[in-house]
């Protein structure tokens, strides 16, 4: 009976060492049972897949969150770029399988990081530029501080400088790219001095110096008067014509200045408008011409660049080339000469009132000669004149022109006024009076009377 229990103890001895043996010959090179590396369970694992395991776990587990200037989020995971990570696993202990018993009961825990990462380059940048960069056009760009339009009140002011919100594509793309090399979970772009600036601050000295030089040249003001209404023309209006060079002296920018005078001659001139008319008949008409005010527009950009760059209070009418009798009322006042030349008759009226009556004889209509129509003005007077045309030669005792070698003028020549005799033999263009009646007139006009011509 020993002999036999012996047997049975020696053969169990030997099972159990040939099956421990045989376990610790399964578990070479392979990590024991209970190992941690880096919060994972690796019992079992071969040591000559933990690189790839580990590589396969920090692309699973590794994202890195970026924040661009409007505090927009956006992850890029390590999944999303293939990421792959070197580790140094000969760092981690190799443990003796024939102990493997200790190892269950003492597991390893390892934490190792990547020696060092790659990922797609491709792939993170199509990331970048899709979910990161803004699209084209949808930034606001740097702009740089600069001096403002007049601001009424204020004179020139100096506007800040914008440094918007548009990133610097190719700094954003490198400061992504090492954040994932350092292994990075937050990137906060604002902070890292990737978006464009301006280049001009508003603290610029060469900018402050033109403002304070511009201010100081705004103190002109020039009042127009047009009789029936004031037209004020101060800096609100004229600051964009100041014009400073190097050295600090202010100029004028002529073509301004000229539009400006344009502007108001367009807006004031009455001459070549239209203009209502009531006839000694009672019809109201319109009639259009050179009589009335017409600025002089190059004396009168002469006369208000000098005014403005004078710097005083300047009230004044503006430099005509010719005016009318009055911008209230009627522009033409109350003294005039009318000729209708539907019924062949001049008139003058004074003060309102019709005092001079006579029949005429206007410009040849059949032979396109006809007097020309419109309001115009008596440009002198003369006696004993010698009218000269083309074929002809005409002298005069009483002659008041109006109008392109038009006027009023004795014709002795004729025999009869009135009626229809303008239509087959009228004149050149002139008006054609009796003798007795041409001198009339001529006692009673002076240069600049109007004259008001119509069918």
């Amino acid at each position: 009976m020993r002999s036999k229990g012996i047997a049975i103890l020696l053969g169990l001895t030997i099972g159990v060492t040939a099956g421990y043996l045989a376990s610790t010959t399964f578990m070479r090179g392979k990590m024991m049972p209970g190992t941690i590396i880096n919060g994972a369970d690796f019992s079992m694992v071969p040591r000559t897949e933990l690189n790839q395991r580990l590589s396969d776990m920090e692309r699973d587990s590794y994202a890195i969150t970026v924040r661009d200037i409007h505090g927009n989020e956006s992850v890029i995971s390590g999944s999303d770029i293939d990421l792959k990570a070197d580790f140094a696993v000969s760092d981690i202990r190799v443990q003796n399988p024939f102990i493997y018993p200790y190892y269950m009961l003492n597991p390893g825990n390892y934490f190792i990081v990547p020696e060092s990462v790659s990922y797609d380059e491709e792939k993170l940048q199509s990331i970048i530029d899709s979910t990161i960069l803004p699209a084209a056009g949808s930034t606001v760009k740097p702009s740089d501080a600069f001096l403002t339009a007049y601001v009424p009140g204020a004179g020139y002011t100096i506007a800040e400088e914008v440094d918007g919100d548009t990133p610097d594509s190719a700094t954003v793309s490198q400061l992504i790219k090492d954040a994932i090399y350092d292994r990075s979970v937050f990137l906060d772009l604002a902070s890292n001095d990737c978006y464009l600036k301006a280049s001009i601050r508003s603290d610029n000295d060469s900018l402050n110096k033109e403002a304070s030089t511009l201010n100081d040249a705004l103190q002109a003001s020039i009042t127009y008067d047009f009789g029936n209404q004031k037209i004020t023309l101060n800096s609100d209006t004229y600051f964009p014509w100041l014009i400073t060079a190097e050295d600090g002296t202010v100029s004028l920018d002529e073509k301004m200045v000229n539009d400006y005078v344009t502007g108001l001659k367009a807006a004031t001139d009455t001459a070549y408008t239209s203009r209502g008319f009531t006839t000694v008949s009672g019809r109201s008409i319109n009639v259009k011409g050179p009589y009335g005010y017409n600025i002089s527009k190059k004396k009168e950009a002469e006369q208000l660049t000098e005014d403005i760059l004078s710097g005083q209070k300047v009230e004044r009418e503006p430099v005509y080339t010719t005016t009318g009798h009055s911008r209230s009322g009627q522009e033409y006042g109350d003294n005039y000469i009318e000729v209708d030349m539907t019924n062949q008759t001049v008139y003058f009226i004074q003060d309102g009132q019709v005092i001079f009556t006579s029949d005429c004889v206007t410009g040849n209509t059949s032979l396109g000669r006809g007097t020309p129509t419109g309001i115009f003005s008596i440009m002198y007077k003369a006696k004993n004149v010698v009218l000269r045309g083309a074929n002809y030669a005409s002298p005069v005792t009483y002659w008041m022109p109006f109008y392109n070698g038009c006027g009023f003028h004795d014709a002795s020549w004729r025999g009869s006024f009135g009626g229809t005799i303008y239509r087959y033999s009228g004149s050149h263009g002139c008006v054609n009076m009796p003798i007795p009646k041409a001198k009339e007139l001529y006692s009673l006009v002076e240069a600049g009377l109007p004259v008001i011509i119509y069918y």
